[in-house]
């Protein structure tokens, strides 16, 4: 059996635990562990065997017009290319081919915040109908048009970030003449036409501070979401000013989590892949399980073991976190 050897202060863990028995009302003791295909992840106590499952598309590359300070576009570097929607499909046709059965489609954003989805929505309707593959979107800022184009496609699920403070959409996103009012109308926009929405918070996101998130979540928590993701600035994923800056401390990750948990009590809360790794990202995980996340990507080693010893029952999984509220609900397997 692994050990985690984190000390945690009486107080501190007292105030998690109060997390953990709000998810264990609402949920019960199964905990998920994710390891979605974009890459190889093994530790001691969590690994997958079998066929890939999920994947993550690009459909612009490696480009982003906006080049924002939070990835510089290096989180689409990991994405299988699919630049037009004849691409797209070729590509879909090869992976379910191969035995995947869910996508995440994403891309790079303009000089507006927009993921520019609508020359792809009649290819992505056509790789859920006659593919019968899972397709989400993790989308930038959306408006009405676009929000409606998503639904006649017919997409399982929306994931957007939502930021909570003007100064961090201006300075890290490189966005000075949108506002935290963009970011609440498109979750509005998403939610009227019926989609199923994941919002994402990024801890940290303003330099390493915490600076807008605790609106962030009570904008998401305004429009009841299916379930919501929280992850972690990760600073070598940005430019090189940002990579002299920190990412919070675990202790500070951790409030932003107890406080999501306890804002949406019955909302499926998942840590998502991205976070800094090392010692930081042992206690980040263990503090978010006593916060009472529903489940953790790519989780640290002894985390899993950990989860046993505080009273979960562990299930891993192949699949995007994001598509926790489908597992649950039994639309598709773990």
């Amino acid at each position: 059996m692994l050990d985690i050897d984190i000390e945690i202060k009486e107080s501190l863990f007292d105030k998690l635990r109060e997390g953990l028995e709000i998810r264990l009302k609402n949920f019960g003791k199964k905990v998920y562990f994710h390891s979605p295909g974009f890459k190889h992840y093994e530790v001691e106590d969590f690994h997958l065997k079998g066929p890939v499952r999920f994947v993550d598309i690009s459909i612009t590359g490696k480009r982003c017009e906006l080049m924002c300070d939070h990835c510089a576009s290096k989180i689409l570097w990991h994405m299988i290319p699919a630049e037009t929607p004849d691409r797209l499909w070729k590509v879909c046709e090869d992976l379910r081919s191969q035995g995947v059965t869910g996508i995440l489609i994403s891309g790079g954003s303009n000089r507006d915040g927009i993921v520019e989805l609508h020359p792809f929505l009649n290819t992505m309707r056509r790789v859920r109908e006659e593919l019968g593959m899972i397709v989400t979107c993790h989308v930038g800022l959306v408006d009405r048009g676009l929000a409606e184009g998503l639904r006649e496609a017919g997409v399982d699920a929306v994931l957007l970030d939502i930021i909570g403070d003007d100064e961090t959409i201006a300075r890290v996103y490189k966005l000075p003449h949108r506002s935290v009012r963009d970011y609440y109308d498109s979750l509005k926009n998403l939610k009227e036409a019926g989609l199923r929405i994941v919002p994402h918070v990024i801890i940290g996101l303003h330099y390493g501070k915490i600076k807008g998130e605790f609106r962030a979540l009570d904008m998401i928590a305004d429009h009841d979401p299916d379930a919501l993701v929280l992850v972690v600035v990760m600073p070598y994923y940005g430019k090189a000013n940002f990579q002299l800056l920190p990412p919070p401390k675990p202790e500070e990750g951790a409030e932003v989590v107890l406080y999501a948990r306890k804002l949406m009590p019955s909302v499926p809360i998942m840590i998502g892949c991205a976070r800094p790794a090392g010692p930081d990202r042992v206690k980040f995980d263990v503090y978010s399980l006593l916060a009472g996340v529903n489940g953790i990507a790519f989780p640290a080693e002894g985390v899993v073991t950990y989860s046993k010893e505080i009273g979960l029952e562990p299930v891993l999984s192949p699949s995007c976190c994001s598509t926790v509220f489908m597992i649950q609900a039994g639309v598709i397997e773990p």
